[in-house]
């Protein structure tokens, strides 16, 4: 009865070990909070412009976000669709055009309550193909030229 006695202690430790080993530890998931927002720019040439953030921190945290978009002389802005709940409040955009034909640029800048660096990846999407990623930190301009063939 002795053994009995001990296995079952061992494995209800060996479960305990498992469980504990099991459970998030509260300093790494703080590396996971991250929000993302996606404006979708809708130009009167029938062309569609999206840039998605990749912003690693809270939505609270996330202070402004302006966009520049650089489009060929005539083009225009007709909608913009602002698809980040919280954020889309926050976001600003200006349009230049004296980008040369089928050339567009976005230049992206976030600015966070947290003066620290903040890690921020910007994509530029042409009409849902032609893409291109810059990464870099809150208050940097993230500059993509996305170039239709």
């Amino acid at each position: 009865m002795f053994k009995i006695n001990r296995l079952s202690k061992l494995f209800v430790l060996f479960i305990a070990v498992l469980m504990i080993a099991g459970l998030p530890n509260r300093q790494a998931s703080a590396l996971y909070r991250k929000c993302r927002s996606d404006p979708i720019f809708k130009l009167s040439n029938g062309d569609v412009i999206n840039v998605t953030l990749d912003i690693s921190t809270q939505e609270t945290d996330v202070r402004t976000v302006s966009y520049a978009l650089y489009v060929p002389a005539g083009v225009t802005v007709t909608k913009v669709t602002y698809t980040a709940g919280g954020i889309g409040k926050k976001e600003t955009y200006k349009v230049y055009q004296n980008s040369a034909p089928s050339s567009y640029t976005t230049d992206t800048v976030v600015t966070t309550q947290n003066t620290g660096s903040i890690a921020v990846v910007a994509t530029t999407r042409l009409n849902g193909t032609f893409a291109r990623s810059v990464s870099g930190f809150n208050g940097d301009h993230l500059i993509a030229t996305v170039v239709k063939p």
